[in-house]
Formats: C-alpha cells, structure tokens, sequence
C-alpha cells in the first residue's frame, strides 16, 4: 500500500524518485526514527523531524504542534509565519499564547490547503498532533504516524521528566536549579558576544502577615496568582524563576539596567493595582543587577539581591538598581 500511494504521490507531484518502494518508505520512516531519537533536544528533533516532512513532501506543508502542561505550547511549521501559518496552530492548540518556531526548506513557504490532523501523543499531560494539507500522501503520512507514535511518546515522556526536574511544583515556573543553569548559560552567552543581560529579583511584602492572617492555602494562591501575572509581563525571550518562597528571579537576555528598570517598574505597578484574591492586594520590592565584564554569576545575583534589600529598607514597593563589581 505505501509503495502504490508512493507512486501515485510520484506521478502527481514530480519530485518523488522513480525507484521509491516500499524499501525506500521504511528507509524514509527508519530515517525520521534515527532523527529524533540521536536528537539533544526535544526542539531539534522537532525541527529535524518537520524538515524532513517538508522536503520530501512539500506541499503537504506539515507542522507539528505541541501541547505540554506548565508549558508553552510550541508549534514547529513550514508554513509562513506572517501569514497562515500562526492561525493554523492556533486553530489545533486552541489559544493564542505559543512559541512559533518556522521551520524552512527551501524555496516560498508553501500554501494552505485543506487540513488533517493527525494525534501522535494524547495524554492528560501532553498532546503532540501533526498537520497536513489533504492529498494524494495522506496514507504514507498515517503509515509515518502509526511508526512515529512510540519514539515520539517516548521523547515527550523524557521531557516531561526533565520538566518536573526543573518546574516548581506549586506554580509551574522554572525552579532554582533551572535559574542556576540557565544563569551560566547566559554569563556565557554574554562573555562570547559581548551582549548585556540583567537579573531581576522580585520579593512579596509582607507575605509572612499573609500566610498568618489568611492561612497558607491563601498565600499559595497569591504565590501561583503572581507566577501566572509576571509570565504575562515579561517579554517573549525573558525567563522567571521561582527562586524561593516568595522570592522570584527573572533572567532579562539583551537588556541593559535603564530596560530593565522600566520593566519592573510594569511589574511593580501591576502588582500594586491587582486584585489577588477577595480584594487582598500585595506589593513587590525588586532589585536590578546587570552583567559587566568581571562580575561572576554569584556576584551578579548578590547585587540584585542589594538592590531587594535596599528597596526593603526604603519603604518597600520599590524597584532598586545595583552596578559595578564589588
């Protein structure tokens, strides 16, 4: 059957060769195989995998769409990212916030068509679907599912762990083992580009008087209230923390302190004007450090960490900044 569809795809879209059989599909399939699992990461395999859809089987113009809890969701595609391609994944993920990754293969991004959907992974925790334009493939493409399925079930079960490693269980954020790393990586990043980045460490006033008048329960829900606020504050390429209790750490890539500055001043104003919880409000102090050559990762979060206490000192709901290697 797939050698027979692989001659009808061969005969109407030109670009299948002539000695494609049923040989050739299982070395097509064993390739894609091999792909995601030598793959370092999850987004690689992705793109490898969507790339490799694409080129032999263009105007199909698959994508695959992923969908994990405490996650963005994340839509790899060939499709045009300033045209249809944003609207397709939203029509599958069913919201508006993910992380559109195009994936190129030469030539103008191809058209849309009628879509198929195709489920790969559909758990209580993640769902992974792939789409297709409907054509003359589709029955090469649900051979390719029905083998993709396990290897694919088996990276996002490797992924969900790896996320459980570095989630904070009570609000989804990255933890201080993921703030650590991620740090490093990006003192790293800076050193070899020359490139700025800031740290910003964000404390909830008072939150001892919340926890005593309200009860834990109640602190937890403001704590995981003020997660899902600053997510939607920060930029696209910024990275929050839960750094501990209820203390926040945010990584602000390519940002220098007087950026830095206006954005925890957005934050701190939200903060002030939310309504958390059965009209409970709360504050925020935040301290600003940014990276300069000489100052280790250790030394720039002790100076964010200046600047919390000194916006503590002066009154709190403040946002302080902190400079220079000490």
């Amino acid at each position: 059957m797939i050698s027979r569809e692989a001659r009808r795809v061969r005969s109407k879209e030109g670009f299948i060769p002539d000695d494609l059989s049923q040989n050739r599909s299982l070395a097509l399939f064993t390739e894609s195989i091999v792909s995601l699992l030598s793959s370092p990461s999850l987004s690689s395999a992705m793109i490898d995998l969507v790339s490799l859809m694409g080129q032999t089987f263009p105007l199909a113009a698959p994508a695959l769409y992923i969908s994990m809890n405490g996650s963005q969701a994340q839509a790899y595609s060939v499709l045009d990212r300033n045209g249809v391609g944003p609207g397709d994944a939203g029509r599958v993920l069913g919201h508006n916030r993910f992380n559109y990754i195009p994936v190129p293969v030469g030539g103008h991004p191809p058209l849309i068509q009628r879509r198929v959907d195709m489920l790969l992974v559909d758990t209580p925790v993640t769902k992974v679907v792939l789409s297709i334009n409907s054509g003359i493939h589709d029955g090469i493409f649900r051979e390719w599912v029905k083998i993709l399925t396990p290897a694919v079930s088996k990276l996002m079960d490797n992924e969900v762990l790896l996320k459980m490693a570095y989630r904070d269980g009570l609000t989804g954020l990255l933890n201080f083992r993921a703030f650590e790393e991620m740090l490093y990586a990006e003192e790293d990043r800076a050193r070899r580009y020359r490139t700025a980045f800031s740290v910003m460490m964000v404390d909830v006033d008072w939150f001892k008087k919340i926890n005593d008048s309200y009860g834990h329960q109640i602190g937890d829900v403001v704590l995981k209230s003020l997660s899902d606020r600053l997510i939607h504050c920060v930029r696209k390429s910024d990275s929050v923390f839960r750094y501990g209790g209820e203390e926040f750490a945010v990584i602000l890539p390519h940002t220098g302190l007087l950026k830095a500055v206006k954005l925890a001043e957005r934050i701190r104003y939200m903060v002030e004007k939310t309504d958390f919880i059965a009209g409970l409000h709360i504050t925020v102090s935040i301290g600003i450090s940014e990276y300069e050559e000489g100052l280790e990762t250790c030394d720039l979060v002790k100076q964010a960490d200046k600047g919390l206490y000194l916006a503590k000192e002066r009154g709190r709901n403040r946002v302080e900044m902190m400079k220079g290697v000490s």
